[in-house]
């Protein structure tokens, strides 16, 4: 089963979500279930334009039944169906999340920085995040933290850990890694010292990590030049931090790419991009985005 959360009422998961379905054979629909409020679904289908009949399991949309848990709570409509899901989730199954804003996730009171920072916290686990795409993919060291506490954060064995779950996990549902290329933390790699010292660490990770895999490692080399270096998709690339890798890969892909969270006892995804409230109701969303995302769930399930 592949288990879909609904995000954020406003934004436009729900609209990039039902119009990705609808282009699924039934037997690929019938792998599907989501998590929503009937409302907020309701409201998305008639500012679609869509016609659809609400059934007490699930919704028929232009003659395709749709599986559905209906869902009510007083905490924002993300959390409420993200914590449905999670209770349903088995290990053999997929999660799929669709795009919501950080004031919509709270764990145990606590207001959550991202999907990646709630499952990890309630999961009480070390994650990697990965943007993938039809081509290559990109591993993030550090992820939703301010950059003045990047150079805190980094070190050889968080970047060592950061890899190995890459690596271990990924192949698991996609495919293996014959090569990783990492980038440095400093501009030209730090310039032996002249620039910072923390890209060491980097080079600490890269060794230890030789010892334990019998692929290639390259690097440290400047972000700035990374990419010179693309042979192909069973290359890995990290980044030490969120927005050094990130610009290049949307610049790159646009919304045609996987946001994936790594080390979880199942496999969760989401689309590379985010709520774009403004889109939201105008029936305007671009859905290639989630259609690539789906397809990918079912070829992983």
């Amino acid at each position: 089963m592949i288990r879909v959360t609904q995000g954020h009422e406003s934004g436009i998961g729900l609209e990039i979500f039902i119009k990705s379905f609808l282009l699924l054979s039934s037997n690929e629909q019938s792998k599907f279930k989501l998590y929503c409020f009937q409302e907020s679904l309701k409201l998305t289908l008639e500012k679609s334009k869509l016609v659809f009949d609400i059934q007490d399991d699930g919704i028929i949309i232009a003659n395709t039944f749709l599986s559905c848990e209906w869902l009510n709570g007083d905490l924002p409509e993300s959390t409420v169906s993200l914590n449905k899901a999670l209770s349903d989730i088995s290990e053999q199954e997929i999660l799929l999340t669709l795009p919501t804003s950080k004031d919509q996730l709270i764990d145990d009171g606590i207001q959550r920085a991202g999907y990646t920072e709630f499952l990890r916290a309630r999961y009480k686990c070390d994650l990697s995040m990965l943007f993938s795409s039809p081509n290559e993919n990109y591993l993030l060291v550090t992820d939703h933290i301010p950059l003045i506490d990047v150079t805190k954060k980094i070190n050889s064995k968080l970047i060592h850990k950061k890899v190995k779950l890459c690596l271990d996990n990924f192949k698991k549902y996609f495919y293996s890694f014959n090569e990783v290329v990492f980038s440095g933390l400093n501009p030209h790699c730090g310039e032996n010292g002249l620039l910072g010292d923390k890209d060491s660490e980097i080079n600490k990770a890269i060794q230890s990590l030789s010892k334990e895999y019998p692929i290639t490692f390259k690097g440290p080399l400047s972000g700035d030049t990374l990419h010179l270096h693309y042979r192909d998709k069973n290359q890995l690339f990290v980044y030490m931090y969120h927005d050094q890798g990130l610009p290049v890969f949307k610049a790159k892909n646009h919304v045609v790419g996987l946001n994936i969270t790594l080390g979880l006892p199942f496999l969760r995804m989401s689309v590379d991009h985010g709520t774009a409230f403004n889109l939201y109701g105008k029936n305007l969303a671009n859905y290639l985005g989630c259609h690539y995302l789906l397809r990918c769930a079912l070829k992983a399930l």
